[in-house]
């Protein structure tokens, strides 16, 4: 019996080497894809957590006050607590972060339908952290309630 010649006995063809570069060219573009799209979701994971980081602190530090500290009906803003004003959050080494902090608090009898009950009673916090992602501005916003004790 006789064999046969294949013409890919011949060894390697240009061929050959146009489709293993072509191959590794696409192997490379989807890993480098791959690797830029987890490193974008990481650093947006990282900063909505430091986000949120700030938020529950403000909330904190707001619930921890006197309540003759939060504002009277009529007014949104707590005064003579540089913390929880509005603006730039300074970091623990006291550097300006990106992050900008709005503290509003409402008295009970201005949410909805509730004119008809006693003032001063019951407060909302809110907390909103504003930041830019990606030429995006994002925030993250918190509420809690607090009473007075008597």
């Amino acid at each position: 019996m006789m064999k046969k010649k294949f013409s890919s006995e011949k060894g390697i063809t240009s061929a050959d080497i146009i489709v293993a570069v072509i191959l590794i060219t696409i192997f490379i573009t989807i890993l480098i894809v791959a690797s830029d799209t987890l490193r974008k979701d990481s650093q947006t994971i990282e900063r909505e957590a430091e986000a949120m980081y700030y938020a529950i602190n403000a909330i904190e530090m707001a619930k921890g006050q006197d309540f003759s500290v939060l504002p009277a009906k009529g007014t949104n803003k707590i005064q003579n607590v540089p913390e929880l004003q509005d603006g730039y959050i300074k970091d623990k080494d006291g550097n300006t972060t990106p992050y900008y902090q709005t503290i509003t608090v409402e008295d009970y009898t201005e949410l909805g339908q509730n004119f008809d009950k006693e003032p001063e009673i019951l407060k909302k916090i809110t907390v909103t952290i504003a930041y830019q992602q990606n030429d995006q501005e994002k925030n993250v916003t918190l509420s809690t309630i607090r009473t007075k004790e008597e």
